[in-house]
């Protein structure tokens, strides 16, 4: 049976210990140490000396808080370093006295989640406790390194209708009881990253939301009992574009180990402009259908349009100049050197998608 909730402050010690005589972690580590990776970690681009260093940060750490310290400087180093300018909204509507449930659109396994704490952490809120699929925790080590990092696992599966009920209860109950003690949660509005660029929100994830509320109110009711926050998070230049086109194309299903390289590649790999808007909190009645579209507007009209976005649906759909999309003419210049027509096309659909979607909303 897997495990739904984080690690608390008790277990830190044993899981590190653990960690650090893990081989294939270990591996993992020196395989990836290089000059470029070391400088994420403020290590010395020696494998030798920043696996020692490494392990020795890792010795000193005995909390969650201190865990997060590292990951922190981790994350301050990947805006720095891959991000040209990272902005955010929407943060002067929230009150640090009240618990918030953020329910995000998906583009990024782990960045989309660590960007949203960045910025409530500059109001002083606490990190939110961070829902993931259970395909994130089928290998020990990465499982380990998310719960150390507050988050709890949605098990998809089930043997029977049953298990599936009960998976979903527990989860549903862990962000119940999460949020009435006064913690945060961020959810993605769906299962899986938007790999088509349109981001829309399953019913099935609010449906599973109210499952633990069920003898406390009808569903309609959500919205009074959680302070439901949408998260829109836009990338310019999607590290993982490439990825995703081609699993649109061959229809192949990702395996441990494409998690674990599409998860550091998103960190690495250059973003351009991102930026993250937290929409006003959606109150009244609604069904799962109407809470999904009330969602699916906030996080539509907040999201922001890049150079990439109006460069591919004007390629796709009308004419483009290239001299007025300077950033995005050399994006996509340097991507046809190395795709086929047809790749090219699925990641300007991706990102065009956006600009159709936002019209679809003013014209509603």
């Amino acid at each position: 049976m897997t495990r739904i909730e984080p690690y608390s402050d008790k277990e830190v010690k044993f899981v590190l210990q653990d960690l650090l005589k893990d081989k294939q972690f270990l591996d993992f580590v020196k395989n990836n140490l290089n000059s470029s990776t070391s400088k994420f970690l403020s290590i010395p681009g020696s494998k030798f000396l920043a696996l020692q260093l490494f392990k020795s940060k890792v010795r000193k750490i005995n909390s969650i808080d201190e865990f997060q310290d590292q990951v922190k400087i981790v994350l301050q180093s990947v805006i720095d370093q891959t991000i040209d300018e990272f902005n955010f909204s929407g943060i002067d509507q929230l009150d640090t006295n009240k618990p918030y449930l953020f329910i995000s659109n998906h583009r990024d396994i782990t960045l989309d989640s660590a960007l949203c704490n960045h910025a409530i952490s500059t109001i002083g809120l606490e990190t939110t406790h961070n829902a993931i699929g259970d395909n994130l925790v089928s290998i020990k080590w990465m499982g380990d390194l998310l719960r150390l990092n507050k988050s709890f696992v949605i098990e998809r599966g089930g043997k029977s209708k049953k298990a599936i009920y009960n998976n979903l209860f527990k989860v549903s109950n862990y962000i119940k009881e999460t949020l009435k003690a006064g913690n945060h949660v961020w959810i993605a509005q769906r299962q899986g990253r938007a790999k088509d660029g349109i981001d829309k929100t399953d019913p099935a994830v609010l449906k599973m939301l109210h499952i633990a509320l069920r003898k406390d109110c009808d569903f309609d009711q959500l919205t009074k009992y959680y302070n439901l926050i949408p998260c829109s998070v836009s990338y310019e230049y999607d590290p993982l574009t490439v990825e995703k086109a081609k699993h649109l194309i061959e229809g192949q299903e990702k395996n441990k180990e494409d998690d674990i390289k599409h998860i550091f590649k998103g960190i690495m790999t250059p973003k351009g402009f991102v930026h993250l808007n937290l929409g006003d909190q959606i109150k009244g009645n609604f069904s799962p259908e109407e809470l999904s579209k009330e969602i699916d507007k906030s996080i539509l009209s907040n999201y922001k349009v890049w150079e990439t976005n109006m460069y591919s649906y004007k390629y796709l759909h009308e004419t483009v100049n290239d001299d007025d999309f300077p950033r995005a003419s050399i994006y996509f210049n340097n991507l046809r050197a190395s795709m086929t027509n047809k790749e090219l096309e699925y990641i300007m659909t991706q990102y065009a998608n956006p600009i159709i979607a936002k019209g679809e909303l003013t014209n509603e």
